[in-house]
């Protein structure tokens, strides 16, 4: 049985920025997500290295998204300490600025002959993330600029969702 969003293809990316969905492609490259639970080994003397049981301690989760051709307003969007203002993009400095406040609902739809998918079932959705962002733009004629956005996933804290971190279909 295959995955409920495809075995293969391409995605789009929607990041709910206050309430305002902006879809952050055209992507270049795989659109990543991780999940990795966490985990620390019980052992006892009489039996060395050997881990005689495991408790889960937690729960690691990120989407990679390798934005291309971006807009200004998805670079706004996306690079914490941003301000768009008309035509110019400003960054500064970010220090102590707590991210889960600003955390906000990805969706990655599969895309099948470039339209992204209508049905909730083939979705994954991410209740609580925010984008931190590596800028490594090349200036050159032999490589594509790619802005890297690395969303980190926190779980949900509201009443009746509390621990929830990811669903797929809805």
């Amino acid at each position: 049985m295959s995955y409920p969003f495809g075995d293969l293809g391409p995605a789009t990316v929607i990041w709910d920025v206050g309430g305002t969905p902006v879809d952050l492609g055209p992507v270049l490259g795989s659109v990543q997500f991780t999940d990795e639970p966490k985990y620390k080994e019980i052992r006892e003397e009489g039996y060395g290295e050997t881990p005689v049981d495991a408790v889960f301690v937690g729960r690691a989760c990120q989407l990679i998204v390798p934005m291309t051709r971006s807009q200004l307003a998805q670079l706004g969007a996306v690079i914490p300490s941003a301000t768009l203002v008309s035509t110019v993009l400003t960054v500064k400095a970010s220090v102590g600025t707590q991210m889960l406040a600003n955390a906000k609902k990805v969706t990655i739809k599969r895309l099948i002959d470039g339209v992204a998918s209508a049905l909730p079932a083939e979705w994954l959705t991410i209740f609580k993330a925010h984008p931190v962002t590596k800028s490594d733009w090349k200036f050159d004629s032999a490589n594509q600029r790619v802005q890297e956005v690395t969303f980190l996933v926190f779980p949900r804290t509201d009443s009746g969702h509390v621990g929830k971190m990811w669903a797929i279909g809805e």
